[in-house]
């Protein structure tokens, strides 16, 4: 089987077997990091194809910057060897898949304009000219994100009086909020991209034209620069058409999914081929997997100084938000499938080994202080003893009675970096059989692990060889974190920002609750500790019977038939009768 893969800055899209997948892109291969961001995007966009459609053969990879940093695209190259057990991997840029798909693997130019521009020209004697293509800072003209800075420029040019009025600054506080939380926000391509719409849409706007209008020339200029033959235009704007109105343009035979499958020899001279060795078409165990492996740029750790590693640890966290990044959208799956078994009157187990299990008691513990429920609970291989010490083989085998009481309206997030942990893997089957819903965090492609929903976190290898607690333990909290606390605030356990289920058992809890009922009820520190003591210390019913003026009991009501919800137990009550 034959894996394309066109990785951009924005996102990363995936093809096999007829199926096509998407993810969030990398920010290049010439960024510091780049190449282990790739690899994550990658196996992440590429996971669910590889688990439905089995082992893949041979990898098509179109990525940002692989032109300009070759050894990065051959390191790539060979991570992705090891990682999806191929027997073959080509990366080469987007732009030229780009190009192979839209021209039909024929010498032309191909204008790629989404949010960064670049025109790449091939000849038939494959010679690569480029235009463009210096990034959101020094070009990529008529972009996205040149139309929108273009666009956010001239609305706060408008908001301080340097230029005329334009709509776009009505249209720019919709989408961000208030002008001075711009610089903030906008902070990279696809953010400013994400005006560009807004502009695009803008028509009877002058300002907004004047900015399509230079767009416009840009992107023919640039066609121009690139050199002679036919033009193919491609990429997120290729269907505005009056970015297109200057442009001479043949239309696109296909996309860079496409061009993945149609490289010729016109392509070759910038495509970088890896081959498995012999040894590598047949890993096995533990030994494959890529949390078991070691970086190849640190032979000489322990000869480094400790302040060299204290920041080469601290960096290596970053790899653990890019990794999660990746994954948010089966984060969301399972925290939306976890909130509807909690809303019914199941509840949240979470189970692991060492590290993860360790995680996953952690969180479970903070679930009844942070949001008033004892119906989040963790177990861990070995027992509570192994929250402390190491319990020698307990991660070997499951003990259902460890989840004796687990049942089909609950949900089971099983945590393990490898991926094949025996307590887990048991502890997943056990759940299933009992019909409860299954989730399963594992930091490895295509493991073992069976769940409902597989969240994979892509960390790779470790700083330190296999020590998981690092960085794969890093992105597990950081999931948990997410899975806990989304799925408590759509059960009604938070009002804004404030966590208004918070059990007051301390001085410094009994402190933030009178906090939240003054701030979220817009009273006066006396005012909110009265509201408080009313309630019997209960934040939401204080908060319910100053926001409507009732006393706590009737909060206390108006909350039960919201199901708990703030915001519901506020509206206006029906009348009886």
């Amino acid at each position: 089987m034959i894996l394309a893969v066109d990785l951009g800055k924005t996102s990363c899209r995936a093809a096999a077997g007829g199926r096509r997948a998407e993810g969030p892109g990398a920010p290049g291969l010439t960024t510091p990091g780049g190449v282990r961001a790739a690899e994550a995007a990658i196996l992440a966009a590429a996971g669910e194809l590889t688990r439905e459609l089995g082992p893949v053969d041979e990898v098509i990879v179109g990525a940002a910057g692989a032109l300009a940093a070759p050894d990065a695209a051959r390191e790539l190259g060979n991570a992705l060897l090891a990682a999806l057990r191929a027997e073959r991997v080509a990366v080469t840029s987007d732009a030229v898949t780009a190009h192979a798909g839209a021209l039909g693997g024929r010498p032309g130019i191909v204008l790629i304009a989404g949010t960064g521009v670049v025109a790449l020209a091939l000849g038939a004697d494959g010679a690569l000219r480029t235009a463009d293509g210096w990034g959101p800072w020094l070009g990529d003209e008529g972009g996205g994100a040149w139309i929108g800075a273009a666009g956010l420029r001239a609305a706060l040019r408008a908001r301080d009086g340097r230029g005329p009025s334009t709509t776009l600054l009505d249209a720019a506080r919709a989408r961000f909020g208030a002008p001075a939380t711009w610089p903030a926000q906008l902070n990279s391509a696809a953010a400013l991209a994400s005006f560009a719409p807004d502009v695009l849409a803008a028509t009877g706007d002058a300002a907004a034209r004047a900015i399509v209008d230079a767009a416009a020339a840009a992107l023919a200029a640039t066609a121009r620069a690139a050199g002679d033959g036919p033009v193919a235009m491609v990429g997120g704007l290729a269907g505005v058409e009056a970015l297109r109105e200057r442009l001479d343009l043949v239309p696109a035979a296909g996309d860079a999914l496409d061009g993945a499958l149609r490289l010729g020899a016109i392509h070759e001279p910038h495509v970088i081929r890896v081959r498995a060795g012999p040894q590598a078409l047949a890993p096995h165990g533990l030994d494959a997997l890529a949390t078991e492996a070691s970086r190849p740029d640190l032979d000489d750790l322990d000869a480094r100084p400790i302040g060299e590693v204290v920041a080469l640890l601290v960096a290596a966290e970053g790899e653990a938000h890019r990794a999660v990044v990746a994954a948010v959208p089966r984060i969301a799956a399972a925290a939306e499938a976890i909130a509807a078994r909690l809303e019914r009157g199941g509840r949240l187990f979470y189970a692991g080994a060492g590290t993860p299990g360790r995680l996953g008691v952690l969180d479970a513990a903070e679930c009844a202080p942070t949001f008033g429920t004892d119906r989040v609970r963790g177990v861990i291989a070995g027992g509570a003893a192994a929250l402390t010490e190491a319990i020698e083989g307990a991660e070997d085998r499951f003990d259902p009675t460890d989840l004796a009481d687990l049942a089909a309206a609950d949900a089971l997030v099983g945590i393990t970096a490898s991926g094949r942990t025996p307590y887990v893997l048991g502890a997943l089957q056990h759940a299933r059989a009992v019909g409860a819903l299954t989730v399963a965090i594992v930091n490895n492609p295509g493991s073992e692990a069976s769940a409902d929903v597989v969240i994979e976190l892509l960390t790779g290898p470790e700083v330190l060889a296999g020590s998981t607690r690092l960085t794969a333990g890093t992105a597990q909290k950081v999931v948990l974190n997410a899975l806990s606390t989304s799925a408590m605030i759509a059960l009604g356990r938070a009002y804004g920002p404030r966590m208004v289920d918070v059990r007051a058992t301390n001085a410094k809890l009994r402190r933030r609750a009178v906090r939240i009922v003054r701030d979220a009820a817009g009273v006066d520190e006396q005012a909110a500790a009265g509201a408080l003591a009313a309630a019997g210390g209960h934040a939401k019913t204080a908060i319910v019977a100053l926001l409507a003026g009732v006393d706590a009991a009737e909060a206390a009501v108006r909350l039960d038939r919201a199901r708990g919800h703030v915001r519901a137990a506020l509206r206006p009550q029906r009348s009886g009768g």
